[in-house]
């Protein structure tokens, strides 16, 4: 196998697989990029079996070939190389010898033979989404994804493809983050897959802001495609909970706020939250929402926000971690609060086709 490469192609590939490979990998060919070279193209893959990233960038190969080869060393010798031409012989032996400008690299890596397969390219569903869309739509929701072990399915995301819309939820029973972008979904094609956590974080690092991804579903995995890379990935098998009945059918009361007015707020107060009670307490009354949180035998802080509400005073205890989570994956100006009263769940909306579903802490 020999071929030769830009430099700045070869990181930008290598930068695109790398993050799935762990140091830990039971198999030490998992810990390997599995490089293809022939004719124009480089393919690169790497896999923890989970999940698994295809990268293809140009190359001038002169003897076609396959082999496996420690990704981080490898990315490691090429980053430190100066830019330019990168030359790679590897023998039959598996050792490659590398070549960047004055400096010579030699690495030892695996026979192909043994690198897992990527599923087979049957698809039952396909659809595409703007990358812009979907980056959004992971940003306003992934970070209300549950964060423990035990409930495997709520640290994934929903992506429901029904009634001309995609859907994406997470939720981890404290806290429901939905939005919805209107799309061409066949009858035949509704379907609905649950990512797992990591499908979601390499998303959001390869997602674009130009041209659209192609989804790809199959029954236990998803393909997706966004230029030259792809990404292959099992789903979470089960069923995602019933989230709508989670989401209040009204509210008595809607409350207008400005986002970062009330962003700040919640950063001066939440300095007494303490982490065995990690409360603010939020109070709603005729043009003025009040923010404050204490420590018992140390402090407390507390701020006023202009509002636009003229109802009955309603005060709540929150999480304000969670409320400035979903402030943070806004963009608009203004907010607007929906509320019955301080013991029944919260809602943050805003001028897109989004909510945020809160419960409220139980006080003594």
């Amino acid at each position: 196998m020999k071929f030769n490469i830009i430099r700045s192609k070869f990181i930008e590939g290598l930068k695109a697989v790398q993050n799935v490979v762990n140091s830990k990998a039971s198999l030490p060919v998992l810990q390997n990029v599995l490089l293809e070279s022939e004719g124009k193209v480089l393919r690169m893959t790497t896999t923890d079996l989970d999940i698994s990233i295809v990268c293809e960038v140009e190359c001038e190969t002169e003897e076609p070939g396959k082999t496996t080869l420690p990704v981080k060393l490898l990315f490691n010798s090429i980053s430190c190389a100066d830019e330019g031409v990168i030359g790679i012989e590897v023998n039959e032996e598996e050792k490659a010898k590398i070549r960047a400008g004055s400096a010579n690299f030699k690495l030892t890596g695996l026979s192909e033979v043994n690198f897992p397969r990527l599923p087979s390219d049957e698809t039952s569903y396909e659809y595409s989404v703007s990358q812009t869309v979907l980056k959004e739509m992971l940003r306003k929701t992934a970070y209300a994804a549950s964060q423990d072990d035990t409930r495997r399915t709520l640290k994934g995301v929903l992506m429901s493809f029904r009634s001309n819309k995609l859907t994406m939820v997470a939720t981890d029973g404290r806290r429901l983050a939905l939005v919805e972008n209107e799309m061409e979904v066949p009858v035949d094609a509704e379907k609905d897959i649950i990512l797992p956590p990591k499908t979601v974080q390499e998303l959001q690092r390869s997602l674009g802001s130009e041209g659209d991804i192609k989804v790809m579903v199959q029954n236990t995995q998803v393909r997706f495609t966004l230029g030259n890379i792809s990404i292959f990935s099992k789903l979470v098998d089960d069923t995602y909970p019933n989230y709508k009945q989670v989401i209040p059918q009204s509210f008595a009361q809607s409350i207008v706020i400005d986002r970062q007015l009330f962003v700040n707020a919640l950063e001066r107060a939440s300095v007494m939250s303490m982490d065995e009670a990690h409360s603010t307490k939020l109070r709603f009354s005729n043009g003025t929402l009040t923010v404050s949180a204490a420590a018992s035998d140390i402090g407390e802080a507390k701020d006023e926000v202009p509002i636009k509400y003229s109802g009955d005073e309603i005060e709540a205890m929150f999480n304000p971690t969670y409320i400035m989570q979903c402030l943070n994956a806004i963009d608009d100006d203004e907010i607007s609060i929906e509320i019955n009263n301080g013991q029944s769940p919260a809602a943050i909306k805003c001028s897109v086709a989004f909510i945020y579903v809160i419960m409220p802490l139980r006080t003594n």
